[in-house]
């Protein structure tokens, strides 16, 4: 058996052929002109606040931004905001921008020095205070939770790693022992399972204060709106969004329990979904979250909406250059679940190496989407999904069957790619639904829909100052893919668009053509 460029993750295939795969796709690697399909999302932070490191990770394969209004003052944000559109520029690449909210977060208040250590069997005192923490005591602003916790019940810091039970309960103060100990740091979350804090909005002052300057000063692409609960919640952000005359889209972030309950509702009135595993498992225990993210994503391929696996994904490179096998395989399983984008948190917003973690992230993208590729199958051809769920822009699910047609059409054809015009982009997410093993090259005439592309898996935007008439559309199309080295002479495009496009008419068209 040859062994010739076995990949990076197969090296070991040149010394142990007898564990080699009969299969020859099993042995290769993607080459360097492979298309990376799932899309990266990078948080910024005081590890990535230079135009030098913002662009190393851009240029590494980050698609998508992700600003966390957890963190920083609004002049961090904004001139964060200003490098991150001046490195898109600089590098000829459009990169989507998440405003991520707090939402009602509980968190502590810093501390002297930046944290107290904690050990097993210690009492401590959490105290709902403006003031900074001490040995012995931590602060929150979050006064509610001091009212709402009851004794034996379990306060949370930190995404769980420390554990604490109350033991006492007094006027504006817990005494807890700690039954898991170690560094409590400067505005760490504390979660509550066990307690009922009642109607808490998704909103709160700050997120409002925070969604108002980003609506007045930024122009993002995307909100992320944490803690959802239910519809309500994201309709009171689109409402602050429409009363300022934007467009923002909204991601809902899924890490509450009930949101789990009322997740059909809750995208049928988002943009996009975020699988925000810290939170998520500290709410409903760490066993339930693998089974819970394929529930969600499943949702989200069946309802037509963009989806984010996130947190800890490659958690150990904050301080090593190289993860850890499980979270490889932890990046590639979100892959394999059909995920649109992985995202990387503090990796890259406090790590050490925040472009090698992005460089981890795209190599391991590159070698799953290469074997998923073989044979140009669609990752889900076979699932039945419900089109009434997936409506085009005129309320309609003819787009839905458009899109169920270029599948079959492309396959047959062996086509090397999909060229969409779309003024919204829902026909490329449509589109993207099956997870075709080909790229989507979005054609339009619209900023915010060539961004919006950013976070669908596939889709790549080609801007066009405007879209030609029919009798054009299909021959141009071709030609700026062929200048930009998408396709070549004699390989077959399947192409979507609504006709007639001077019109603006939602998706109605499948037309296949070989390249000349």
């Amino acid at each position: 058996m040859s062994l010739k460029r076995a990949s990076s993750a197969l090296n070991l295939l040149q010394y142990k052929p007898e564990f080699a795969s009969s299969t020859d796709s099993a042995l290769k690697s993607p080459s360097a002109s492979f298309t990376p399909l799932t899309k990266i999302v990078a948080t910024l932070g005081p590890a990535t606040s230079t135009y030098e490191t913002i662009s190393q990770v851009v240029t590494a394969g980050v698609n998508v931004i992700r600003m966390n209004f957890s963190h920083g003052t609004h002049e961090f944000h904004e001139q964060l905001y200003k490098i991150v559109r001046k490195v898109a520029e600089d590098l000829g690449k459009e990169v989507a921008i998440i405003a991520d909210l707090q939402g009602p977060k509980v968190r502590t208040n810093t501390f002297p020095g930046g944290k107290i250590t904690i050990k097993r069997g210690d009492k401590v005192s959490i105290v709902g205070s403006p003031e900074p923490g001490k040995p012995g005591v931590i602060t929150t602003k979050f006064t509610p939770m001091i009212t709402h916790c009851n004794v034996g019940e379990p306060v949370l810091i930190d995404d769980g790693l420390i554990r604490l039970i109350v033991q006492e309960k007094n006027p504006n103060e817990l005494v807890c022992l700690v039954e898991q100990g170690g560094d409590v740091k400067d505005h760490k979350g504390i979660n509550l399972p066990a307690t009922d804090l009642g109607p808490l909005p998704a909103l709160t002052e700050k997120d409002i204060e925070d969604a108002k300057f980003v609506l007045d000063t930024l122009e993002v692409d995307f909100f992320a709106l944490s803690f959802v609960r239910k519809p309500q919640d994201v309709l009171d952000l689109r409402h602050l969004i429409e009363a300022k005359g934007k467009e923002m889209r909204i991601i809902v972030k899924i890490e509450k329990p009930e949101a789990i309950k009322n997740l059909d509702e809750i995208l049928a009135v988002s943009d996009a979904c975020m699988v925000a595993r810290g939170d998520l498992a500290v709410e409903v225990g760490t066993a339930k979250v693998p089974c819970l993210q394929k529930h969600i994503i499943r949702h989200c391929l069946e309802m037509g909406l963009p989806v984010i696996t996130a947190t800890q994904m490659l958690e150990s490179m904050t301080h090593n250059p190289t993860p850890t096998r499980a979270e490889a395989t932890d990046v590639a399983n979100a892959i394999y679940d059909g995920t649109d984008c992985v995202m990387l948190s503090g990796e890259t917003a406090a790590g050490e190496f925040p472009v090698e973690t992005v460089h981890t992230m795209q190599d391991i993208i590159l070698e799953t989407e290469f074997h998923l590729r073989d044979g140009k199958r669609s990752q889900f051809e076979a699932e039945l999904f419900n089109p009434e769920k997936q409506k085009d822009s005129s309320g309609k699910t003819s787009g839905f069957s458009v899109g169920l047609a270029a599948h079959m059409l492309a396959r047959s054809t062996d086509a090397v790619a999909f060229g969409c015009v779309s003024d919204t982009g829902n026909a490329a997410i449509r589109l993207s639904t099956s997870r075709p093993a080909i790229p989507i090259y979005v054609f339009s005439s619209s900023l915010s829909t060539i961004r919006r592309m950013c976070l669908t898996r596939g889709a790549y935007g080609l801007m066009m100052s405007s879209i030609p008439p029919a009798e054009e559309i299909f021959s141009e199309m071709e030609k700026k893919m062929k200048r930009m080295g998408f396709i070549k002479t004699g390989e077959n495009v399947v192409y979507t668009a609504g006709l007639p496009t001077l019109a603006h008419a939602t998706t109605n068209t499948v037309h296949v053509k070989t390249v000349e």
